[in-house]
């Protein structure tokens, strides 16, 4: 990054609750979400899953051109409380002049299933089916028209870390002249490919998450849809910044395709890569998001990475704990918790530490904890060694 960008408008949409004021209430409450997996549709296995909870969008209202699949569902529901926000970017910039960049790790695959594997015991999909509304990008096209933008419109897929490398791409873009603002979103539902393929690679918990515990046993998969705003550090849109987006950093190991380095290189490069372009030494860092799975491996190697990044151990946190797993949505979806983590100045619960793993060696804060917070990393870690780590800054930091 060449230059600090101001976050101006966030949005987010999960199990806790269909808009902000629901998530954050309970995130910040501490509130357990999670549903039996068998509700959400017939498992042969017991898990727990993050449903989306509250009123959502109708996208057959508002969105032409695409089909209603549950993607657009959710991606709308985060996408209409952004959109005073995104009015506010196109009177200071034009329509134009703001991007779009959208990601996600399943795209339409849940309507796919339903198409070509009917089950009765489903909701029926559409009568005519598309193959082209799988596609990331969907529903991009609907969206930008919706918010009433017109700038490049791109969409990425990279797993886990799908999101903040559509952030990156965003930032690209500012950087490099071809937009001053740009809206980066991303949205993933439950499908059952996908709660599958955790449970044959062993990875899927039984019960609900319990990140960095001694008796962590795996992932709880959720669904939902986050949402951030960024523009230009012009002096009009520092007086809209929620936080200043300082830093990002990318990195693979290219270790496995679904197992961590033990010793956590990836997220050491990307994290050191993220300071670097805040310019920023590790201990300004007063919180990491982590990213927090809740399998033995993952959290074992990204607590080897934090503990060879910051001399001083940072206080970190877990919010997987509450959300579930969100996939390609997990990386935004954590940077929006944390810029009103920056905004309480408080850091929100881990649950279901205890017993705390003592031998990773990092400080889990598993109770709402007032923190003077000035600075905080967050990371989405994917398949593949695909990482990535963003640090964001109070607003009232000097840019």
């Amino acid at each position: 990054m060449t230059a600090r960008h101001a976050i101006t408008g966030t949005a987010i949409a999960n199990c806790l609750g269909a808009d902000h004021e629901a998530v954050f209430a309970r995130a910040f409450a501490g509130a357990d979400a999670f549903s039996p997996g068998d509700a959400f549709f017939p498992l042969p296995f017991q898990t727990v899953l993050g449903v989306m909870a509250g009123e959502l969008a109708r996208p057959e209202d508002v969105l032409h051109g695409c089909a209603a699949t549950r993607l657009a569902t959710l991606a709308l529901t985060s996408v209409r409380q952004l959109k005073p926000a995104v009015a506010d970017a196109v009177a200071r910039w034009g329509a134009e002049r703001i991007a779009y960049v959208f990601a996600s790790s399943t795209g339409g695959l849940e309507e796919t299933e339903r198409a070509l594997a009917p089950d009765p015991r489903l909701p029926p999909t559409r009568e005519v089916y598309n193959y082209l509304d799988h596609g990331i990008d969907a529903t991009s096209e609907a969206i930008a028209r919706y918010l009433g933008i017109a700038g490049v419109s791109l969409a990425i897929s990279t797993a886990c870390s799908s999101s903040f490398k559509a952030l990156a791409s965003a930032v690209r873009l500012i950087d490099r002249g071809l937009a001053d603002a740009a809206v980066v979103g991303c949205a993933d539902s439950l499908c059952r490919t996908t709660v599958f393929g955790f449970h044959s690679l062993g990875l899927l918990a039984t019960t609900p998450t319990r990140p960095f515990s001694r008796d962590r046993a795996g992932i709880t998969l959720g669904e939902g849809s986050a949402y951030v705003l960024i523009e230009r550090q012009a002096a009009a849109t520092a007086r809209h910044a929620l936080a200043w987006l300082a830093g990002i950093g990318g990195a693979s190991d290219a270790y496995h395709h679904t197992t961590p380095r033990p010793d956590g290189i990836g997220g050491q490069l990307c994290m050191r890569a993220a300071l670097a372009g805040a310019g920023l030494a590790p201990a300004a860092i007063d919180c990491v998001h982590v990213h927090g799975t809740g399998t033995p491996q993952n959290d074992a190697a990204e607590a080897a990475a934090i503990a060879r990044v910051f001399e001083r151990r940072a206080p970190i946190t877990a919010t997987k704990s509450l959300t579930g797993h969100t996939l390609g949505s997990a990386g935004l979806t954590a940077l929006v918790l944390a810029i009103e983590s920056l905004r309480r100045q408080a850091i929100p619960a881990t649950l279901r530490v205890a017993p705390a793993d003592e031998q990773l060696d990092v400080d889990v804060i598993d109770a709402v904890t007032p923190a003077t917070l000035r600075h905080v990393l967050v990371n989405a870690f994917g398949f593949g060694g695909s990482n990535a780590s963003v640090v964001i800054s109070h607003p009232a930091e000097p840019a």
